[in-house]
């Protein structure tokens, strides 16, 4: 398991890399995506953070001719770091076929220790 360390620059923002596993199949690819469940709120919220970020991005860089200043990227970094908690927060779903696999790898494995 390794991590990616370098962050990536979209533009003039600077956007914090999650720990990655490196993926040597697609089948392996599947198997690591979270799928998250938002309340009626939490879907609201990431919603409105999405286009608020969309906004002020496109509007400062029209406005500024392509250029963010300090305080846009800070901004910008601000609303990103917001929208990624409230992803965290909501429900993670587990797929059927991923939830047999894993409790019946919890089975073998507790009886093998026994």
């Amino acid at each position: 398991m390794s991590s990616i360390s370098s962050a990536t620059s979209y533009g003039d923002i600077l956007v914090q890399p999650l720990p990655a596993m490196v993926v040597t199949s697609r089948r392996q690819a599947s198997s690591l995506v979270q799928r998250r469940q938002p309340t009626m709120s939490q879907g609201h919220a990431l919603e409105k953070l999405g286009r608020a970020i969309e906004y002020l991005y496109d509007s400062q860089v029209y406005q500024k001719g392509g250029e963010l200043t300090a305080d846009d990227m800070e901004a910008v970094q601000t609303l990103m770091r917001l929208s990624r908690e409230v992803f965290l927060q909501c429900r993670e779903v587990v797929p059927e076929r991923r939830g047999l696999k894993v409790w019946l790898s919890r089975l073998f494995t507790e009886r093998r220790a026994a």
